[in-house]
């Protein structure tokens, strides 16, 4: 019997030690961009502002949740908005067909994290995509993301659980899976930037 309990016991020491050492072996930098992550899941609501030329249009009571695989859901994304970076307006069948665009979710992701004192700053995903359909046919969309040359332009505030999201769609291209071809759309030729700003719930 003390045979087995020693036994036992070594076991479990060396099951403890191996655990720690596993941790031990995560840098500081890891774990610390784990825990900003895991500050950051949660639900959100805000406003979301957009900028093309000099106009700048709020779209207010907008809702999204951050979950734990650093994907952000916009829930009821006005893509309708993105007709204003086509300058042709009703000349433009691009315009037409963005401006008629429903409210649905945009997905957004996570690629980098960098905690700093009370805020965590992070960086988005470099395009979106999204399905259109027409009276005609069916496509995806994907559009170019830029941040205006800041490498971390959005952010997370740990004291008022307060967060930022700033992106600019500057090209969107035609994806035909069907045809396998992808096209510039050229009509889209002024920058939408957005802002979306909002607390946790």
């Amino acid at each position: 019997m003390k045979t087995a309990a020693l036994a036992i016991c070594a076991l479990v020491i060396a099951l403890f030690t191996t655990s720690c050492s596993k941790d031990n072996d995560i840098p500081d930098a890891e774990k610390n961009a784990i825990q900003a992550l895991n500050n950051i899941t949660g639900n959100y609501k805000g406003n979301l502002a957009t900028k093309y030329g000099t106009t700048i249009i709020v779209w207010p009571d907008v809702n999204w949740n951050v979950d734990k695989n650093s994907t952000i859901t916009v829930n009821n994304f006005p893509y309708q908005l993105l007709a204003d970076g086509v300058s042709k307006k009703t000349a433009s069948s691009l315009y037409t067909t963005l401006a008629n665009e429903k409210q649905r979710p945009l997905k957004l992701y996570i690629t980098t994290v960098q905690p700093q004192d009370n805020k965590v700053f992070f960086n988005l995903s470099s395009n979106i995509k999204f399905d259109i359909t027409t009276a005609n046919e069916t496509y995806e969309l994907t559009g170019a993301v830029s941040f205006n040359n800041k490498q971390f332009s959005s952010s997370y505030t740990m004291n008022n659980s307060e967060m930022q999201l700033q992106f600019t769609i500057y090209k969107l291209v035609k994806i035909n899976k069907a045809h396998a071809t992808a096209i510039i759309q050229e009509d889209f030729d002024t920058p939408v930037s957005f802002n979306l700003t909002g607390y946790k719930r």
